[in-house]
């Protein structure tokens, strides 16, 4: 049914000129000259051109309907009558308007970025945007996709007759929603005449003024355009050869444009041969660098091009290809040659919607002139319209100057200078230096390498190659390699069965002519002999062995024999053939591939890009049988395997030169492909070939060896003669077979016990076999290198398996596993006497102890002086807090206490538990050595305490000068409460300042960033659909692949920058990650220049953020890191707290952030990572297995969740095996996409952990990805994260690019979506850490007596002559001759002022009373174990029940040594619940035995950073 318009609106009542037909109250002209006219154009919409549109009207009194009347559209690019470049529009339905009504017609299209798609929205939706009526009549329009917004364009009517009128909007006249309208014109075939410009649209309203038709002015007396004849200019200097027009879109045959043309004009005063030229087709990254490119030569090559006239270029691209002169000459209304001045070239096309460029080159590969377009953001290509060009003052380099209708063949006045240049006469030759080796060596590729010169340029260089076994020369065209170099290389797999090679070069500057005489070069060790056998002496053979020998004749009349005894043979190749190709174009890491069948014979996946590089892969000849075809496939590759997989991406690449090299020498051309030239196109996209047979069927004549499988497993190992002969002629060879495997002797054996330094070695020989290839060696299934020297101290106690295989150079394996024992060497002490706290009088103190060893050895014992120090003492301050930097050296606790003033006032009453859900809970005790402690001494230092669960509590002692913490031990909780003791010993001198030493007990490690504002805050959204700040507690960003920012959209770095700043408290954003591509050529310094202060300003502000390098950061294959390192190395971020470590200068590297109560390990690992950096990882992950992992990689994850070969070694070397993992963010691949993977941790069957992988890289929309950035909000509450998708450049969520949308039902499902904690596995937790104990024993080297050579199990006494009143401290150091050490709790005595007290010492165990003098609870066995499962130290068997005790702790009461179980709660440890410094003690410790004996005891912590 025809849609109805409906009538203009009543604007006037009458207008004064000519007579009216009122309809419906609106004005028409019967008289008007034409009958309907474009009266408006909005070309220009705020944001997307979504709602283009131009308005009809009809001025006449009667209705018209455009079907009836032969009425259509166009879209124009001039301002006259001339159609040729018009472009039709397609009017949806039969429309019909009516008299004095006009109808709005709506420009819909969709764009190739996908960021513009009129279809998807309704005419209610265009009425509300353009602010009409809900009766005014919209019609869509097609056919062309947008009107320009810079102007210069028109809206043309059409009848059966020619032109009507148009309306044409000039240049500058549009702005954003703002219009042109138009005046009616006064005659038929004119153009309508601009009433406003920039006006607010007014659709389906007509001004009265428009309706009055236009005074047509005065015609211009025509003044004939002198046609552009140049003559030749002395003076005048320019391009010889010049780009001077392109049409890359025109008028389509079949679905392809099919008349694009180059034109190409000649500026001198001499005719040209074009022979001697080529185009290339370009891809510029910019107007001095190609990313890839394309030789474009003509069809005929042999034209010339006149003086001041031109070549035109017509572009076949196979669906126009039979097109001939007179088609493309009434296309443009020309009247040019084919093979004359209108020659072909046969490629696929022109891009109409990217840069590109074309580049008139020399043979020998010298730029003449170029010219590009597209290089800017806007598409200069539309249908039938020339992009004319003129040369600039880079004469090789052209300047545009206009798009008009096309015409190929005409060069106009602006686009040339006026002149011909005048060429010289030339009458010098061109100069031939020959450089090339004067014999071939077949191991490696033969270069014919030539030094060509000339006064004026060398422009083809043509090599003539010929071998002893080619029935024909090759010509090869010669590119120059600076320096007049140039070069041709025959590949190595080319020279197989070849004698000789010889060449001639001919060379011309395009006058005069060089040719060379003919050099013969010959391939050295080239056989030759009548008879040759595969094998030589000395070979080492096993196995089945194929052996053969071979001469020229066919049928083979050999006979073969092994040590004289002539075996069964069967026609084969003397050796095996070689599949050559050269490609081009393929990009890293797609795993492209040669197979039969499906079998892979040969990977590549490296990036050849613009290169064109020679593959080839030798053919086994189990796959070839005389008579059978010979089919070998090049498969282009998915990022995992050179296969089709509809879910994956294939490479695009291109190969030729297909060959098969023969044994013989001869080369063979798949069947169908006979041109070596031929390009073949491969790759996923449509036209090109997934895979590519070449089928070769091979002469029997080439089958002239009698081959044989010998197996000689059946023949004894050692030499055997292969002999061949053919009557006359006799070949032969002793080889060696060796079908055994090395013998491998370790040197511990199974069942032995080792004690002191054991040295893990073995001695594996091969006999007179064919030598040890491999050795490989584990330790309780660790690799190590033979050799290892270890020691039982080393070791843990138990048996431990040394496992070898080793391998010879034919495959032969062996395998050795040994079990060793080691035992326990860990010395120590009990029996202790007197008794901790016993009281003595002055004079002489014997002091006993028993010394044991658990393999029974002689002990060194030394009985020294210490001291003990714990909360109750003066001499210990305490003070406990929160930080936010857990290395911070300088803490300002919250609460600070002294010693208690009175005994019945425990200093550990006072010290409360810390607990904190934002930041990391401490305690921190300050130690005053006594002045006793000489400068040897050691301190020993043990915290009891407890911390929440699965909570990672380290112990530090800070350095003596300051600047860092020393970790001297430290524990990863269980569950809730559990309670545990940290403990270790440092050296005084390394940790004391002014005679204190400062413990930490620091509750996790890393950051924990303050709260910048919380769900209560009062915040102003950034935009109107920003997550809630009441919905999420704090926020992690997360940018990737911002390459083409930093290399020329810079305000999207800017702009994403700028607003993770700005809105860093409203978020309360916590974290940055970027996943790699920082920059897109890391060779180009202004780009890191560019990137890096914007990476500054997050320095300066101090917001933790985290980078990788990707692939551009690095150069792909090259994997350079220097300039990555340089701007983003390890120096600089090695100072901020939230910075873990680094693998190789930042190439990986590890930040440690708290937010939320969540403890992350945020893991970095940048581009091309090999085994040792995926076992750093794998290190660090197992350091930290209570933090929730997120994995931060360039490339993991294809654009459909599959995963190429390195990404599924990091999925299943990493990510499975470690628990801790839950997130793999990546980019790389330009789309966005999540994969969720399952792992059953615990092996019981059921899925334990979900890890969700994440893809985010937005670099394929314009401007290099638009700006997006990834907002991930974390939930306490609802325990979710939410993933959000924003571009502040755009101030827009998501992108409605169809490759990043998901289904129908949720597009947006990879770009806004909530992950619950559940499955993240994450559990927000609340820091507790609450202190139990400490206590600090100081260990001098003052010694009160030693002994040596001291039986296990002997009880050894020691005299200690003590005058001095107070308290004294003894500790008993032991040592083993296998570096076993032990050093003992510190026992305290007390010295009484002497009289006539008990002088019982307490040595008969517990006789002594409790602190407050009642009834103490009975002392334990001297050999029962104290609380923490050690020896007791309480001295004899003692019985007594502590009585009446008079004071101080006895051996058997409260806080005794040998009661230590029964202490009040929240008591000072006894002697007994101090742990003695051995079983912990770091096996590196063991050489330091003797030191231990004579100064003390030393826990070498690792240092840490300040």
């Amino acid at each position: 049914m025809p849609l109805r318009p409906r009538r203009l609106p009543a604007l006037v009542t009458a207008v004064a000129v000519g007579p009216l037909l009122m309809l419906g109250g609106a004005p028409a002209h019967a008289d008007t000259a034409v009958p309907l006219f474009v009266s408006e154009i909005v070309a220009n919409n705020d944001s997307h051109d979504t709602f283009e549109h131009f308005e009809v009207t009809n001025p006449t009194d009667a209705a018209i309907s455009l079907a009836d009347s032969g009425i259509s559209f166009a879209y124009a690019y001039v301002d006259s009558d001339d159609t040729s470049g018009d472009v039709p529009l397609t009017v949806e339905g039969d429309v019909t308007i009516g008299a004095g009504e006009s109808v709005v017609f709506w420009l819909s299209y969709t764009n190739d970025t996908g960021t513009l798609d009129s279809f998807a929205y309704t005419v209610d939706d265009f009425r509300a945007h353009v602010g009409a009526e809900a009766s005014t009549s919209v019609v869509r329009v097609t056919g062309q996709p947008g009107m320009a917004n810079g102007g210069d364009r028109a809206v043309r009517i059409l009848d059966g007759d020619g032109v009507l009128t148009w309306s044409h909007y000039p240049g500058g006249s549009m702005g954003e929603d703002l219009g042109v309208e138009f005046q009616v014109p006064a005659a038929s075939g004119t153009g309508a005449t601009v009433l406003a410009t920039q006006t607010a649209p007014t659709p389906g309203s007509v001004a009265p003024e428009a309706l009055v038709p236009a005074e047509p002015g005065p015609e211009p007396d025509p003044e004939p355009e002198a046609p552009f004849d140049p003559q030749p200019d002395a003076d005048l200097v320019t391009a010889p050869l010049q780009v001077t027009e392109v049409q890359p879109d025109s008028t389509n045959v079949g679905t392809a444009d099919g008349y694009e043309f180059i034109e190409v004009y000649n500026a001198t005063s001499e005719p040209v041969d074009f022979s001697d030229y080529a185009i290339t087709y370009l891809y510029p990254q910019d107007y001095e660098t190609n990313t890839n490119e394309a030789h474009w030569p003509s069809v005929p090559r042999d034209v010339t091009i006149p003086p001041g006239e031109t070549l035109v270029l017509w572009i076949k691209n196979g669906q126009n290809d039979d097109l001939g002169g007179a088609e493309f000459n009434a296309q443009f209304g020309t009247d040019l040659t084919l093979g004359t001045d209108l020659v072909e070239i046969f490629v696929g096309g022109m891009a109409n919607g990217s840069a590109r460029g074309v580049d008139i080159r020399t043979n020998t590969g010298f730029s003449v002139n170029r010219a590009y377009y597209n290089m800017g953001t806007e598409d200069q290509t539309s249908p039938n319209q020339g992009i004319r060009y003129t040369v600039g003052e880079d004469l090789e380099l052209q300047q545009q100057a206009g798009i008009a209708p096309a015409t190929p063949g005409t060069v106009q006045a602006d686009q040339a200078r006026d002149g011909l240049m005048i060429v010289p006469a030339d009458g010098s030759a061109p100069q031939v230096e020959d450089l090339t080796v004067d014999e071939i060596d077949p191991t490696g590729d033969f270069t014919i390498e030539l030094k060509l010169t000339d006064d004026v340029q060398v422009r083809t260089a043509t090599l003539e190659l010929q071998s002893d076994v080619a029935q024909a020369p090759t010509t090869v065209n010669l590119l120059h390699d600076g320096d007049d170099q140039y070069r041709h290389v025959v590949t190595a797999a080319d020279l197989t069965g070849k004698a000789w090679y010889e060449y001639t070069v001919t060379v011309t500057d395009g006058t005069n002519v060089t040719r060379n005489e003919t050099v013969r070069v010959p391939v050295a060790g080239a056989q030759t002999d009548p008879v040759r056998l595969n094998v030589a002496d000395g070979d080492y053979v096993g196995g089945t062995t194929r052996i053969s020998g071979a001469g020229e004749p066919y049928p083979p009349g050999i006979e073969l024999a092994v040590d004289g005894e002539r075996v069964a043979t069967q026609e084969g190749l003397e050796a095996e053939p070689q599949f050559v190709f050269e490609v081009s174009g393929t990009d890293f890491y797609f795993r492209n591939g040669v197979r039969i069948g499906e079998e892979v014979l040969h990977i590549f996946d490296e990036g050849t890009y613009a290169d064109t590089v020679t593959m080839s892969t030798p053919v086994p000849l189990t796959h070839i049988e005389q008579g059978e075809a010979l089919t070998l496939s090049i498969w282009a590759g998915t990022k995992a395997a050179p296969e089709i997989d509809e879910d994956e991406n294939n490479d695009d690449f291109v190969v030729s030169g297909m060959r098969l090299v023969l044994p013989d020498g001869r080369t063979l051309s798949p069947a169908g492909y006979d041109d070596p030239s031929e390009v073949i196109r491969m790759g996923d996209s449509a036209g090109k070939h997934d895979y590519f047979d070449s089928v070769f069927s091979l002469p029997r004549d080439a089958f002239t060896a009698a081959a044989h499988a010998w197996d000689t497993t059946a023949v004894a190992d050692g030499e055997h003669v292969i002999s061949a002969t053919d009557g006359a002629n006799l070949a032969s060879a002793t080889v060696v077979v060796d079908n055994t495997a090395p013998v491998i002797t370790p040197t511990v054996e199974t069942g032995e016990t080792y004690q002191g330094e054991i040295v893990l070695d073995a001695d594996i020989t091969d006999g007179a076999g064919s030598g040890v290839e491999s050795v490989h060696a584990t330790l309780d299934g660790e690799e190590i290198e033979l050799g290892l020297v270890t020691s039982s101290t080393d070791l843990e106690a138990g048996e431990h398996e040394l496992a070898i295989e080793s391998a010879d150079a034919l495959g032969n394996t062996s395998a050795s596993a040994t079990t060793f024992t080691v035992p326990e060497e860990q010395p120590g002490a009990s029996g202790f006497s007197p008794a901790d706290g016993a009281e003595v009088e002055p004079g002489e103190v014997t002091l006993r102890a028993q010394v044991d060893d658990p393999t029974g050895d002689d002990l060194d014992v030394a009985f020294r002086e210490g001291y003990r120090l714990d909360l109750d003492d003066a001499e210990v301050t305490a003070s406990s807090g929160v930080t936010h930097d857990a290395a911070a050296l300088d803490r300002d606790g919250i609460q600070t206490f002294e010693a208690a003033p009175a005994a019945d006032v425990r200093m550990t009453d006072a010290l409360a538990p810390v607990s904190s859900d934002a930041a990391l809970p401490y305690y921190q005790f300050e130690v005053q050595v006594p002045e006793g402690a000489d400068a040897d001494a050691t301190a020993r230092l043990t915290w009891d305490g407890t911390a929440d669960g699965e909570a990672q509590v380290t112990l530090y002692a800070r350095s003596a000068d300051g600047t860092s913490w020393t970790e001297v031990d430290g524990h990863l909780t269980g569950a809730d409460g559990e309670e545990f003791r940290l403990s270790g010993v440092v050296t005084v001198a390394d940790h004391a300042h002014e005679g204190v030493i400062t413990a930490l007990v620091q509750h996790s490690a890393g950051f924990a960033g303050p709260d910048l504002s919380d769900r209560s805050t009062a915040v102003d959204p950034g935009h109107p659909e920003d997550t809630p700040r009441s919905e999420y507690d704090f926020t992690i960003a997360w940018e990737s692949d911002t390459q083409y920012y930093n290399e020329e959209f810079y305000d999207h770095q800017v702009a994403i920058h700028d607003y993770v700043l700005e809105r860093r408290e409203e978020l309360n954003l916590q974290y940055l990650i970027h996943t790699g591509d920082i920059v897109d050529d890391y060779d180009q310094p202004y780009q890191w220049e560019n990137a890096d202060p914007q990476y500054a300003r997050l320095d300066e502000a101090g917001l933790p953020y985290g980078v990788l390098a990707g692939n551009h950061d690095v150069g792909s294959g090259a994997s350079d890191y220097t300039q990555y390192s340089r701007y983003f190395g390890e120096g600089r971020y090695a100072g901020n707290p939230w910075y873990g470590g680094s693998y190789e200068d930042n190439r990986g590297h590890y930040d440690l952030v708290t937010a939320g109560g969540i403890d992350f390990l945020m893991l970095y690992m940048g581009w091309d990572p090999g085994q040792d950096a995926i076992d750093w990882m794998n290190e660090v992950l197992a350091q930290y297995p209570d933090r929730v992992a997120v994995v931060n990689l360039h490339e993991f994850m294809l654009t459909t969740g599959g995963l190429g070969p390195i990404p599924q070694q990091i999925m299943d070397e990493v990510v499975a095996t470690n628990p801790n993992v839950r997130m793999v963010l990546s980019g790389h691949y330009h789309d966005a996409y999540t994969r969720i993977d399952e792992f059953d941790d615990d092996g019981d069957g059921a899925a334990d952990r979900t890890v969700h992988s994440m893809l985010f890289d937005y670099q394929g929309l314009p401007e290099g990805g638009l700006g997006f950035l990834r907002l991930l909000h974390f939930d306490n509450q609802d325990e979710q994260m939410t993933v959000r998708t924003f571009s502040p450049s755009l101030d827009q969520y998501n992108s409605d690019e169809e490759s990043l949308l998901g289904p129908a039902e949720d597009p947006y499902v990879f770009q806004d979506f909530s992950i619950s904690y559940a499955d993240l596995g994450i559990d927000p937790q609340t820091k507790t850490l609450a202190t139990e104990t400490f206590t600090a024993e100081v260990l001098t080297t003052t010694e009160i007596e030693s002994f040596d050579a001291v039986p296990s199990g002997s009880v050894v006494e020691a005299s200690w002559t003590l005058e001095e009143p107070g308290e004294h401290g003894w500790y008993v150091a032991t040592a083993d001759e296998h570096g076993g050490v032990a050093a003992s709790a510190v026992h305290l005595l007390t010295v009484g002022s002497g009289g006539d007290g008990d002088p019982d010492d307490g040595s008969d165990g517990g006789s002594e009373g409790g602190s407050d003098g009642g009834s103490g609870d009975g002392g334990n066995d001297g050999s029962d174990e104290g609380p923490d499962g050690r020896p007791d130290d309480g001295a004899d068997d003692g019985a007594d029940d502590g009585a009446e005790g008079d004071g101080g702790a006895g051996s058997g009461g409260s806080g005794g040594s040998g009661g230590s179980d029964d202490a009040p709660p929240g008591g000072s440890a006894g002697a007994s619940d101090l742990p003695d410094t051995g079983a912990q003690l770091p096996s590196g410790l063991i050489a330091l035995s003797l030191l231990l004996v004579a100064g003390g005891l030393l826990l070498a912590g690792r240092a840490r950073r300040a």
